[in-house]
């Protein structure tokens, strides 16, 4: 009998942190949160939200895509970073840590801004599955696009995100 309540409860588990409905999607709302980057500078979401277009970048020193897709993250941020978007990496602190994290972004020179979640607290909010997740939410924190790649965007889609 409690072999097989273990089996359901497993089996219930597996369906909760599999079940795709719990993961941000296109459509949501960005979920406000306050942090301090690893530089040690204050972040606070919901003081971005309304005011500029938002990229998330979910990522971690061992991910390999996450390197990957670093430069083309730098790009975006030079290009667009300046016109009042607003990029922020988040390492997801599963089995990391700060140095490791320092090190990647010091190799990938990762230019935008990093918070450590190592108490998974924003990763949790988020329902991270994977890295690299790429969230992108419009100026009014309306998400548009969740994927395991950089999107392109062009100025079109920025005048977009900006409205």
């Amino acid at each position: 009998m409690i072999h097989h309540r273990s089996i359901l409860l497993a089996l219930a588990l597996i369906l909760l942190f599999c079940s795709p409905l719990l993961a941000v999607s296109p459509g949501d709302r960005l979920v406000p949160f306050t942090a301090r980057d690893m530089e040690g500078n204050d972040v606070d979401l919901a003081a971005i939200i309304g005011k500029k277009p938002v990229m998330l970048v979910f990522w971690a020193s061992w991910c390999p895509n996450c390197f990957r897709e670093v430069p083309k993250v730098n790009a975006l941020f030079k290009r667009f970073g300046g016109q009042g978007m607003a990029f922020l990496g988040i390492n997801v602190g599963y089995n990391d840590s700060e140095d490791k994290a320092r090190m990647f972004m010091k190799n990938s020179k990762m230019e935008y801004p990093v918070i450590f979640d190592g108490k998974h607290v924003i990763t949790g909010q988020y329902a991270v599955r994977g890295v690299p997740t790429i969230v992108l939410a419009d100026r009014q924190g309306k998400v548009v696009r969740v994927d395991f790649t950089v999107p392109e965007i062009s100025d079109a889609l920025y005048s977009e995100l900006s409205r």
